[in-house]
């Protein structure tokens, strides 16, 4: 048997004589499948931070090229612009010039550490996913719950770590200085960059309501919203859906409406789902992913409430 109140399991002799007596207890076999069940459902997604983490760090790789491609363009548009001026320019591009390499070599720096930062992370979750799946495969139940609590928390901890700001690069790639070419040659001390306009954020990530989700035969209805508190608007939407047996995933609506039914889908199959929001500017982060069972037969069945599925 399986004490819930002191999660571990208890023999009968201390279910009869010991401090279990008065707890509330469960079939060991149980609590095994349902332990094994969740901490599946936790690893799901944390497979899916891993997989963005990935794509983010081919990202920031990319980030580094483009960095030396943008430095190499705007010392070059600076310098030509240096040398139309009269000889009095002289010593003031020399002082541009050291400015933006200094910036260029600012944007390398946080690049890099996050770089840095974000490859450490991603081999510990590769590790704890790799642990957690050699733990599934453990046929011992008093062994497994013994662990799988300890498990399941650090697999939620380790999940919302990726989502605090991890995968959101820390520098951009562009070099927002403009030089003012305009003033008289009595101005040219005067010569500095002009800040650029700042680039417009993306929307926040948008949230699917977990109550008005749900699945029909072989259809599924997913809703979502903007954050209650996001002041950045979306011009629209982007649902993906896996194939049902956990392949990639694919975008099957794009538009402004916050709801979307989707048809055709296989019998008797769990399809994970998730949304992400975009604007002029960029796309956000995906939301949560969402885990959703289609029907055997011909039943509405309502998706799990928010407890139901903590840190999927």
């Amino acid at each position: 048997m399986y004490c819930v109140q002191c999660k571990m399991p208890v023999c009968y002799q201390c279910l009869e004589e010991g401090k279990h007596s008065s707890h509330e207890v469960k079939a060991l076999g149980a609590m095994w499948k349902l332990h094994k069940s969740q901490l599946s459902q936790a690893l799901n997604g944390l497979s899916d931070r891993a997989k963005e983490a990935k794509e983010f760090l081919v990202q920031l790789r990319n980030m580094v090229q483009q960095i030396q491609e943008n430095s190499v363009e705007f010392e070059a548009c600076l310098v030509a612009q240096c040398d139309a001026l009269i000889d009095a320019l002289n010593r003031r591009k020399a002082q541009l010039l050291a400015r933006v390499n200094k910036e260029h070599e600012h944007k390398l720096k946080v690049v890099r550490d996050q770089i840095s930062h974000c490859t450490v992370k991603l081999r510990q979750t590769t590790g704890l996913m790799e642990y957690c799946l050699e733990v599934i495969k453990e046929n011992d139940p008093s062994g497994f719950l013994q662990i799988s609590d300890a498990l399941i928390r650090r697999v939620h901890l380790t999940e919302d770590q990726w989502g605090k700001g991890t995968l959101t690069p820390r520098m951009t790639t562009d070099f927002d200085l403009s030089l003012d070419n305009s003033p008289l040659l009595q101005s040219i001390h005067q010569l500095d960059f002009v800040q650029m306009k700042a680039s417009s954020p993306v929307p926040a990530t948008p949230i699917l309501q977990l109550e008005e989700c749900c699945t029909h035969n072989n259809s599924a209805t997913l809703s979502w919203k903007q954050p209650p508190l996001s002041t950045v608007p979306a011009e629209g939407y982007i649902l993906e859906l896996d194939d049902g047996n956990g392949g990639q995933f694919r975008e099957v609506y794009v538009g402004k409406e916050t709801m979307c039914t989707v048809d055709g889908l296989h019998f008797n199959s769990t399809y994970n789902a998730r949304v992400k929001a975009f604007n002029k500017t960029g796309v956000s982060q995906y939301s949560k992913t969402l885990v959703l069972q289609t029907s055997e037969g011909k039943a509405l069945q309502q998706y799990p409430s928010e407890r139901e599925l903590r840190g999927v």
